[in-house]
């Protein structure tokens, strides 16, 4: 959904936006995500997206920059057991898992998830205390399975960024995507190309 080719998805027509309102050809590519993140530490491309902010990313410590501004948000959810009183407070003392390439978004022992689904049916047997992740792409699971011994409530909305190569963050590229992000906002055409993957938190239970 989010590029499913060269021409379809919804950072494609991000992107289409941008070169419509600036003016400029943006040359572009769909490739694996660990491809694009090297390319932009080489400094091979001018930027990457998406990528979900890290707490406290503001140390300097990464490997390169995120854009000034942000152009979704991702409501990472905690799916626990019907049975078990977890909140996102007290998470870190039950047995919980993640998508294994988000294990290093939290700040507690949290087990690598290489199945969505397996997770969630786990948590629903009572098997796995909790799982956190991604509502867009948890829920969908959710009522495909009908689990019903699953308890929703969000952990925490994440701040989705453009990645740019090191020291990027203040320069050209940024100050162009931060100038054209405001330029589509204010004619509601980000709204429009966002809202499909960018959505409040909704607090329906199974």
């Amino acid at each position: 959904m989010y590029a499913e080719s060269k021409d379809k998805g919804v950072l494609v027509d991000f992107i289409k936006a941008l070169e419509k309102v600036s003016g400029d050809k943006i040359e572009y590519q769909v490739v694996p995500f660990p491809r694009s993140m090297n390319d932009v530490q080489e400094k091979i491309v001018d930027f990457h997206l998406p990528l979900i902010q890290m707490p406290g990313s503001d140390t300097g410590t990464d490997k390169f920059d995120y854009s000034s501004e942000s152009i979704f948000h991702v409501n990472f959810t905690l799916y626990s057991n019907k049975s078990l009183d977890i909140t996102s407070q007290s998470a870190g003392k039950f047995k919980v898992e993640t998508e294994a390439s988000h294990t290093h978004y939290f700040n507690f022992p949290i087990a690598p998830s290489s199945n969505i689904e397996n997770s969630l049916k786990k948590v629903d047997a009572g098997r796995l205390d909790a799982f956190i992740f991604a509502d867009a792409a948890a829920d969908q699971f959710i009522k495909q399975n009908k689990l019903t011994n699953i308890k929703r409530q969000l952990y925490k909305r994440f701040d989705v960024k453009i990645i740019l190569p090191k020291g990027g963050r203040g320069g050209p590229t940024d100050k162009f995507l931060s100038e054209n992000i405001a330029k589509l906002i204010k004619s509601g055409e980000m709204a429009k190309i966002m809202g499909q993957i960018d959505a409040q938190f909704n607090n329906w239970q199974p």
